[in-house]
């Protein structure tokens, strides 16, 4: 069982640090630098940085609650105030080039995306209070995903209608005109 209390207190005090951290940086001038920051931040939160309501730092603590210290793979880490940290090696922006313009489909989804957490948030924001943000993440695309089904399950429902009232003819059209659609989109 997560306390819900006690998981507030860590991710404040995280916001907290990362504040204290940045306040008197300057902006990176590159991903190099941005990289090197970040990681300057992970290792000072957690070997140096004393928490606020123990005064010892989150590597203290994790030595304290598992009698060693946190793995260097961050993957391992046991629950605890230790800030998980890595890179991902394979990441490559090269890979994303052209992907940058959304094209009608997605415009839309990002419409329907949107509505479907600000009629959610309300929710959301009471079910992971407290909790982690890995745990929230995964709360809110769940909760997300089940309003996207039951939003298609209308859909359908109004698709059905509509069909049942539609003539031989207009059914074929309708579906030469969808596989034209998907043929334009292709190429």
């Amino acid at each position: 069982m997560i306390d819900k209390k006690m998981m507030n207190f860590a991710i404040e005090e995280f916001d907290s640090a990362w504040q204290e951290f940045f306040e008197d940086k300057s902006e990176p001038k590159d991903d190099e630098e941005d990289k090197k920051q970040q990681e300057e931040f992970y290792h000072w939160y957690n070997f140096v940085r004393k928490q606020s309501d123990t005064g010892k730092t989150p590597a203290e603590m994790y030595k304290e609650m598992y009698g060693e210290e946190p793995p260097q793979n961050m993957e391992e880490v046991k629950p605890s105030r230790v800030m998980s940290f890595g890179w991902d090696d394979e990441y490559d922006e090269e890979d994303f080039e052209g992907e940058d313009e959304l094209d009608y489909a997605q415009e839309e989804a990002v419409v329907i995306a949107t509505k479907i957490f600000e009629d959610s948030w309300k929710r959301i924001k009471q079910e992971v209070e407290g909790v982690s943000k890995r745990e929230a993440c995964k709360y809110s695309f769940i909760l997300g995903f089940l309003d996207y089904l039951k939003m298609m399950d209308k859909k359908a429902e109004q698709l059905e209608k509509k069909i049942k009232g539609m003539s031989k003819e207009d059914i074929e059209k309708m579906v030469e005109d969808f596989k034209d659609y998907e043929e334009k989109r292709k190429s």
